[in-house]
């Protein structure tokens, strides 16, 4: 049988979640299922379906196709194209086939000015800042400078991190294939301060401080 996909999508390389009612489908066990066989490439129902089956949660086609327009309204999902086929008479036949709206998705919704409220992450800074008034005899730093310098560097790094995604080959994302979403997000996070590191001086930045 011959079989062709005729894709009608151009899929974004890597793409930001800044909503957090998005970001949770990546948590459902019943959607992360779908979204986690989609990286692979496109898929049709059948496969789909296949691989819930494989996972031992067994889903109705029509539901499926309900979860599938789900992701399509909050813009995780989309109908990419087509299958073409050759049946068993020769006859060419086609089927929709799904893929993810991006090849990496970076959850990009953990509010980081209200985890800083919390009374551990303040107390972080305070420690920081013990430790770092021990390098310098004749230098004072202050938390809130210690505080404004890491959020601008880890914001830099994700940023530059998420650009150097973009140009990556397809190697890249063959070794990433097996990451959940949480893993996916920390190499990004890990990716960012290695870059931050190896590019800039972290000296220079705290001076100010």
């Amino acid at each position: 049988m011959q079989v062709q996909d005729v894709i009608t999508y151009n899929q974004h390389i890597v793409k930001k979640i800044k909503d957090k009612d998005v970001a949770k489908f990546f948590y459902d066990k019943d959607y992360e299922i779908l979204l986690r066989f989609l990286r692979t490439g496109p898929k049709t129902i059948k496969e789909i379906e296949e691989a819930y089956r494989a996972e031992g949660n067994e889903k109705s086609d029509k539901t499926l196709y309900r979860y599938i327009r789900t992701l399509e309204e909050i813009g995780l999902a989309v109908e990419a194209g087509k299958r073409i086929y050759t049946d068993e008479d020769h006859r060419n036949k086609s089927v929709s086939i799904f893929m993810r709206t991006a090849i990496v998705f970076f959850d990009d919704t953990l509010e980081k000015k209200e985890e800083k409220k919390k009374k551990k992450v303040k107390d972080s800074y305070k420690a920081f800042k013990i430790l770092l008034d021990m390098l310098e005899e004749d230098k004072t730093f202050t938390e809130e400078c210690i505080e404004e310098v890491l959020e601008k560097v880890y914001l830099e790094g994700e940023d530059q991190a998420i650009e150097l995604i973009q140009k990556a080959d397809e190697k890249v994302f063959q070794l990433l294939l097996e990451h959940d979403f949480t893993d996916i997000n920390n190499f990004i996070q890990n990716l960012g301060w290695l870059i931050m590191i190896y590019k800039k001086n972290f000296k220079e930045r705290l001076t100010v401080c």
